[in-house]
């Protein structure tokens, strides 16, 4: 079903969506770790992204999208389903080799695509199970090329740019001579944070090995090096191979390149719609042997002032003006929506290798990380555009409340699927706010935030205002005297945050039940709100598929893993 021509009015309404006759193709560009100030049509300084600028600019950009989580796999999961990830039981972060994964009976943006007719593929980090009952075959989609979880979760090579074969010893210490230190002290660095910020399960085989409970010689040597995972479907069955282990981050944006460039081509060729799903590998940082944590193709490293991450995100660029000439060259560039957020904010323990929160900085927390793994701003509130050319006019922007989780319905409605009946939506259509449609105005009443898959919410979005229950800070942690968790009882604690986005000037002091009566009818509403949210909500619980371990991704259990030569560390 085409979607519903607007009104005259609406025609004159900047942003508004005019009639198209065909269903759109979709290009969902989801980039890792991404944070709100890093772009440069938020206001970064040095950023080098005229592509994503152009489209941001040409479309309508969205300063009020949040993610469904401060961290990877819940995020992930929110976007793809449309439900929080708490209650579908998924883990903010999954382990590399954990036995559970995204539940096969959720319906995935790809799932009810195919319904209407879609062709699907995904290309980059899935991060939502990495054994085949969970990959994107599995979850609808028909092709997938990627990274099966976040890229600092095993060691990559990364190639010289002068015919080198192999230039990743940098900045170790002799402990990294030795796997078995290595593998600790790998899961040790990164995993042991989420671990400790209650973010991933602290029985997995991949958090004893980070709490020192296990032997490293028994772990499975799949962790050690990243795979590039190639799956496709057969004649008779799903197709998926390992590629590369461990994989190449020199030509990785290369590939991920050529298999964008070929999926559009070939459904193009068909007449047939495509989504196109492309959650980025970058600007999530890495293991220590790439320098200052970062990679890029040989084309775009020390090109920009920004340095190594600046460099990431301008190949991000490189690959969303790609995909965008394709389209053009294919005729089909005025028949696709276009949608650009980012999973979370940046993790900000990694410093200059990570990105920006910009002016999402929790004024008034007392301490700098408020980034990724917390539910202030600058963790869970993203930069974000919905392009489509000739449809939605171009230099508008919308500061109401937009969701990951509003994709899910909203692309139903466009394309015109119901959504499934058997299970509750936390995301809203969000047609209005996307089109400028019906006065560009929200569904979203309560927009509740969740931390943790078994705790209740720790934040929610209300109106104009900005409710916190519980505050702690982003993932890794910092030292000043205010840097831990705080619970605000029975007032939470309130910013007016449409006027103050820094959260520097709070309404309520130390949980105090406000005195304004204006503000109190607003927190009034707010713990109403909660107490029905903790009340009604069902937590899910995940269920591993039948199988006995090792679980990890491995190209050769007899080679451990190693197909593609080790990254050496000054060997």
């Amino acid at each position: 079903t085409a979607p519903t021509a607007p009104t005259g009015e609406e025609k004159k309404r900047p942003g508004s969506r005019k009639a198209t006759s065909t269903k759109p193709n979709i290009v969902l560009l989801f980039v890792d770790d991404l944070g709100y100030g890093d772009m440069g049509f938020t206001g970064h300084p040095t950023t080098h992204t005229p592509n994503i600028d152009s489209l941001a600019y040409n479309g309508r950009i969205l300063t009020s999208w949040y993610s469904g989580c401060s961290v990877c796999s819940g995020s992930r999961a929110a976007l793809m389903t449309g439900r929080q990830f708490s209650r579908i039981g998924v883990n903010p972060v999954f382990p590399p080799t954990t036995f559970v994964g995204l539940p096969q009976n959720e319906t995935t943006i790809a799932a009810q695509l195919k319904k209407a007719g879609y062709t699907s593929a995904c290309i980059g980090k899935w991060h939502l199970g990495q054994r085949e009952m969970y990959l994107p075959l599995a979850h609808g989609f028909d092709a997938y090329l990627g990274i099966p979880y976040s890229d600092d979760m095993g060691y990559a090579r990364r190639s010289g740019c002068d015919n080198s074969t192999n230039d990743s010893n940098f900045a170790y210490e002799e402990a990294y001579v030795d796997k078995d230190k290595a593998s600790v002290k790998r899961a040790r660095d990164a995993f042991l944070q989420y671990v400790e910020g209650g973010l991933a399960d602290h029985n997995s085989e991949y958090a004893k090995l980070a709490q020192g409970e296990l032997d490293p010689k028994k772990s499975d040597p799949a962790a050690d090096y990243l795979p590039l995972l190639y799956q496709y479907r057969g004649e008779t069955e799903n197709i998926t191979k390992v590629l590369e282990q461990p994989l190449d981050f020199t030509t990785l944006a290369q590939k991920y390149n050529n298999f964008a460039t070929t999926f559009i081509r070939n459904n193009t060729a068909t007449s047939s719609p495509f989504f196109l799903y492309f959650p980025f590998s970058h600007v999530h940082t890495t293991e220590l042997n790439q320098p200052e944590r970062q990679y890029a193709g040989c084309s775009f490293q020390n090109t920009t002032s920004r340095g190594p991450f600046g460099d990431a995100l301008a190949e991000v660029d490189w690959l969303v003006g790609n995909v965008v000439e394709i389209l053009k060259e294919e005729n089909v560039y005025n028949n696709t929506l276009i949608i650009l957020t980012s999973d979370n904010g940046p993790w900000m323990e990694r410093q200059g290798s990570a990105g920006s929160t910009g002016l999402f900085y929790a004024r008034s927390s007392g301490y700098w990380n408020v980034g990724k793994g917390s539910t202030w701003e600058g963790g869970i509130r993203e930069p974000a555009f919905v392009h489509w050319n000739g449809v939605i006019s171009p230099n508008s922007r919308s500061d109401e409340v937009a969701s990951s989780l509003d994709v899910f319905p909203t692309i139903s409605k466009l394309v015109g699927l119901p959504l499934p009946t058997d299970r509750v939506y936390d995301g809203k259509d969000a047609s209005n706010v996307w089109f400028n449609e019906n006065g560009g105005k929200t569904e979203h009443d309560f927009l509740f935030f969740y931390n943790s898959d078994n705790e209740p919410p720790t934040a929610v979005r209300y109106k104009t205002y900005k409710a916190h229950f519980r505050t702690f800070p982003g993932l890794g942690g910092c030292s000043e005297p205010d840097c831990h968790t705080k619970i605000y009882s029975p007032a939470p604690l309130l910013f007016n945050i449409t006027q103050d986005p820094t959260e520097a000037y709070p309404l309520t002091v130390n949980g105090t039940m406000p005195t304004d009566p204006t503000i109190l009818g607003i927190v009034n509403d707010i713990l109403s709100a909660f107490a029905n949210e903790v009340k009604t909500f069902n937590y899910g619980k995940l269920y591993p598929a039948p199988g006995q371990p090792p679980y990890g991704v491995c190209c050769n259990r007899t080679l451990e893993c190693d197909c593609n030569g080790k990254p050496y560390w000054g060997e």
